[in-house]
């Protein structure tokens, strides 16, 4: 075998802590969208400057590559692009169906329990004011609920794909110099999708967020094409954790506002969340190539198709869509409620618990109708775990496909 890790053949099949990654994403945002409790006080956003959002758009990036790059990149790009085309309409689709489900249950919750009230939050008060406005803004994604936002971003960029795979022919570095070009641009000149009928645009703006979708496609472009994402560097290793140590610091002790007196650029000086600013960039890219590199002997470098959290990512829209109206509805309880760790035990306890039981479920039906996929599985997991995703010589694992 030859010494060089370089060319260290990687065995084929699903890297399953991709999906471990995923889950672990999926459980941060749904505690995240049922604000107040004391376990969103142990996710991820109270540690460093992004959170479980930038994560999952990155994985997003990766799994793309592999969805759609390769056949793109393969000869066959009207498929791939149809393809990509296709899902950000089942996306669009499962949005619509969630804000109009979101507003069933506020409206029905203002009236069942005398709370007009709740019909003011989460950007709803339009609906009462301007009705005819917002039935516009709604199906153009102008309107959009609080909590209930992220898909039409990831829809969005979803339509970009086929351009960015149209310039990765070119190159890879070619498609991220454009994609950096185009998040570069957006923060300076500061353009968005629009609002309707509200001025300004969208939370997640798709035209900053695409770069971030983009490096996750990068990496998992350069795996298939060479065996590796990023090559392992000590170097860089240690800035990675540097800076997640000083985005831990910065944040435990509240600094915000010391970084004015810098005089920096918007996007290189601010924490904004809508352009994707780099020091939330960098934050990511730093704890993913932090954990990309854990030790092989770690528990989360050899995940396996079973681990409950894998089963949770790797349905990932069904249980994200559940997710969401099951952190509306903790909301609506909690509203008005004293505050109770016992009440927040149990919100989050519960909603976990039926999201997993529901991914099992969708695993189940899906090995029971596909016999065939979870062979393939079976024998790539009894082959071997997958190699470092992001490593040369697989000496450290890496979180892979979104």
């Amino acid at each position: 075998m030859s010494s060089n890790p370089a060319i260290t053949p990687k065995p084929a099949g699903r890297d399953h802590r991709v999906d471990f990654w995923r889950g672990v994403a999926l459980m941060m945002i749904f505690v995240n969208h049922i604000p107040g409790t004391i376990w969103e006080n142990v996710t991820s956003r109270n540690f460093g400057f992004s959170d479980a959002a930038e994560v999952f758009v990155f994985l997003a990036g990766f799994a793309s590559a592999f969805a759609y790059g390769k056949g793109y990149l393969s000869g066959d790009p009207v498929k791939a692009s149809i393809k990509a085309l296709r899902r950000a309409g089942v996306l669009y689709l499962v949005h619509i169906l969630l804000t109009v489900m979101a507003i069933a249950l506020f409206a029905w919750s203002a009236f069942a329990f005398g709370r007009g009230e709740l019909l003011q939050m989460n950007n709803l008060a339009m609906f009462l004011t301007r009705p005819l406005d917002v039935m516009i803004g709604i199906p153009t994604l102008g309107h959009q609920l609080g909590y209930v936002n992220i898909l039409p971003m990831y829809s969005a960029i979803l339509v970009m794909l086929p351009v960015l795979l149209l310039v990765a022919r070119y190159g890879r570095h070619t498609m991220l110099l454009a994609s950096a070009a185009l998040w570069v641009a957006c923060g300076i000149w500061r353009f968005d999708m629009p609002n309707f009928p509200q001025e300004g645009g969208w939370f997640f703006n798709p035209f900053a967020w695409q770069f971030l979708f983009a490096l996750g496609l990068y990496c998992g472009l350069s795996r298939w094409q060479r065996g590796y994402a990023v090559a392992y560097s000590p170097l860089v290793y240690c800035a990675a954790l540097a800076y997640v140590v000083f985005a831990l610091v910065f944040v435990s002790f509240d600094l915000f506002g010391m970084e004015q007196s810098l005089g920096l650029p918007f996007l290189l000086g601010t924490f904004d969340k809508t352009y994707l600013t780099a020091p939330r960039l960098l934050h990511v890219l730093a704890v993913i190539y932090v954990f990309a590199y854990a030790p092989k002997t770690s528990p989360i470098s050899a995940i396996r198709r079973e681990n409950p959290l894998a089963v949770l990512g790797r349905h990932s829209l069904p249980i994200f869509a559940t997710g969401t109206m099951l952190s509306l509805a903790g909301q609506v309880i909690r509203y008005g409620t004293i505050p109770s760790v016992a009440l927040d035990t149990v919100l989050i306890v519960s909603g976990l618990a039926i999201q997993f039981a529901l991914a099992r479920y969708l695993d189940w039906w899906r090995d029971l109708n596909t016999p065939a996929r979870q062979t393939a599985d079976r024998r790539a997991d009894a082959g071997g775990r997958i190699g470092a995703a992001m490593s040369e010589g697989g000496a450290r694992a890496a979180p892979a496909k979104a």
